[in-house]
Formats: structure tokens, sequence, C-alpha cells
């Protein structure tokens, strides 16, 4: 009878094992199938060199690159991104229009992002931030780069960075 009795605990051990990898292979696969679904839905960019993963970049008004940003106009940005669980709270912007062989800062707000401003949020894994950019009425009508570079607090390391193609219009 004892011999049963461990048999049997033997098996409710190994199953509850099974179960246990199995429900935690199905989160991973949803977290993964949802940061998938993100990508697919994001602008596309081109990372220059994040710390963080960049899983979504939105710009209104822009469905597809080259974006069109239209020449005295403040533009939406919002990027979701994993912070790897550091917890970021804080990020200083640095936005530059590469047109040519020009490089031209860009106005941006709120700047920096942090908790004062309600534009960094919590988003399931990861972190949202939004931001705001002035399409300056002095760019020349071409096309070339959004390059978008947020650095951490003490301006020490680049946490995310994309490029993305822009067309200025009028």
């Amino acid at each position: 009878m004892r011999g049963y009795f461990v048999y049997y605990l033997k098996i409710l051990w190994a199953s509850s094992l099974i179960a246990l990898l199995a429900a935690s292979a199905i989160k991973f696969s949803r977290e993964d199938a949802y940061k998938k679904l993100l990508s697919l839905r994001s602008l596309p960019f081109e990372d220059c060199g994040s710390e963080y993963r960049v899983n979504y970049l939105n710009i209104d008004s822009c469905s597809k690159v080259p974006c069109p940003m239209a020449r005295d106009s403040i533009v939406k940005v919002t990027v979701l991104f994993d912070d790897n669980g550091s917890g970021v709270s804080f990020l200083k912007h640095n936005v530059r229009w590469l047109l040519a062989f020009t490089k031209k800062d860009a106005a941006i707000t709120p700047d920096p992002c942090d908790g004062d401003h309600h534009c960094i949020m919590n988003v399931n894994d990861g972190k949202s931030y939004f931001a705001y950019i002035y399409v300056n009425d002095t760019l020349p009508v071409m096309s070339g780069k959004m390059h978008w570079e947020a650095w951490d607090e003490q301006e020490q390391k680049i946490l995310i960075c994309f490029d993305v193609p822009i067309k200025i219009t009028t």
C-alpha cells in the first residue's frame, strides 16, 4: 500500500511540474505575441543604438514612411518600450531633423519627460511615453530623417534611439 502512495505522489508531483511549465510557456507566448502584434502595428523605424527595446512607435497623422510633417505644426509621438524592469521614470530628449547635409534641433514638449509631466507610464511589462514635436516653419520642404534620442537623467546613456524617414511639407 505504501508503494502505491509514493507512486501516486510522484505522479502528482510530475503532473504539477508539467502544468507549471506549461503555464509559464503560455504566459511567455502571450507576452511575445503581444509584443509581436505591437511591432506589426508600429510605424517602421531604424533603431540607432537603444539600450531599451522599442516595441511600438506612433506618429500622429503618419501611417507610412516617409512621414509627412507639415511645417508650423505640432505632432504627437508615442513610444512603447521595454525598460528591462529598471523602472525608468525620466527621459531627456534630443530630437533633430536630418535634412540633406544639415542638422536642425527640434523643439519638443515636455522635456524632460518625468513624473512632473505625466508623460511616462507603465504599460504591461514595459513603459510608454509621449511627446509633442514642433515642425519649424523655416524647415526646407524636402525629405530626410527625424533622429530621436532619449537619455537618462545624468545624460550619460542613450536609452532610446530611433530614426524615422520624414518629408517636410507645406
